[in-house]
């Protein structure tokens, strides 16, 4: 009989494993918990992305408007180098013509005082030099005016 005993023993754990593979798993509390945790994670998994994705398209329009602004800024900043380099042009063209302008003085000075060019050759006088004095024309006298009495 042990041969039979075994195979009665094998037949019993068959019978026992196919009746275990065979039923259905039961809805007991233990996987409807865990299901309600997944899709509660799920849940807050997906309003995170959603507040990232906000996030991300705020940070997107302050970068464009940062962008706009160092743009513009450095428009400014290229106008306004372009103005001083003009001003600076015409400040160095109105430095030359008053330096022409004060040269040109200090030689006429020159030249009407008689004194030597600064070359060291004689200056020549463009105003005629006399010894005699200028004649002041003489004004008619003024008639007489009576005092009024006080």
């Amino acid at each position: 009989m042990p041969r039979s005993h075994r195979a009665l023993g094998v037949l019993v754990v068959m019978l026992f494993g196919l009746w275990g593979c065979s039923r259905t798993p039961s809805a007991d509390g233990g996987s409807a918990d865990k299901l309600k945790a997944v899709e509660a994670k799920l849940a807050r998994l997906e309003d995170d992305f959603r507040a990232a994705a906000s996030a991300r398209d705020q940070l997107t329009k302050k970068l464009i408007a940062a962008e706009e602004a160092r743009t513009a800024l450095l428009r400014e900043a290229k106008a306004k180098d372009e103005l001083v380099h003009a001003r600076t042009a015409e400040r160095d063209q109105v430095a030359g013509q008053f330096k022409a302008l004060k040269d040109g003085l200090k030689e006429l000075l020159a030249k009407a005082e008689g004194d030597p060019k600064p070359d060291g050759s004689p200056a020549t006088s463009i105003i005629p030099v006399s010894n005699s004095k200028p004649e002041v024309p003489t004004l008619p006298a003024l008639p007489s005016v009576p005092a009024v009495p006080r």
